[in-house]
């Protein structure tokens, strides 16, 4: 064999260390995922009230620094009222603290002259874990009017190394 088939042996043999080292990176990396799905209704009472949604709340611990992205769907129906509001909020609530620093979401109507509205809500933060302990991650729901309810609720969380 000559000089460049030597050459060109060396090169692959470190091509292919390189590829290797590469895919055990993106191995080590990728995400850890949770997940929880609540298929049946729940309607929150009493109003203007949080309560935690039953069933959905995901615990898991953490060994470090870690960065998560939270994020929550479900299927609304809010009761038409003429004369005032009949919203459903939804915030999430980590280790029983709702997080009033993370985004929320609301849907409902104002002044609806219609029985009631169905609409699709979707809640989702990123945000970065910095002391290891156990974590309890769930979604809280505040209706201003009793008989609005949800279905088909998920709870998704992706763990990533920071």
């Amino acid at each position: 064999m000559g000089k460049g088939g030597i050459i060109l042996g060396l090169l692959a043999l470190l091509l292919g260390a390189s590829g290797l080292g590469l895919g055990f990176v993106s191995f080590i990396n990728q995400p850890t995922n949770y997940y929880s799905y609540h298929d049946t209704e729940f309607t929150p009472n009493p109003a203007m009230v949080y309560i935690p949604i039953p069933n959905l709340a995901l615990v898991f611990e953490s060994g470090g620094p870690v960065s998560l992205h939270l994020l929550f769907t479900c299927s609304a129906r809010c009761l038409g009222d003429v004369a005032s509001y009949s919203d459903l909020w939804f915030y999430f609530m980590i280790n029983d603290v709702q997080q009033t620093e993370m985004p929320w979401a609301r849907t409902g109507g104002l002044e609806s002259n219609t029985n009631y509205e169905y609409s699709t809500v979707s809640l989702q933060h990123f945000f970065t874990l910095t002391t290891p302990g156990i974590y309890n991650i769930t979604v809280v729901v505040l209706t201003e009017r009793v008989g609005n309810f949800i279905r088909q609720a998920s709870l998704w969380i992706q763990s990533y190394p920071a």
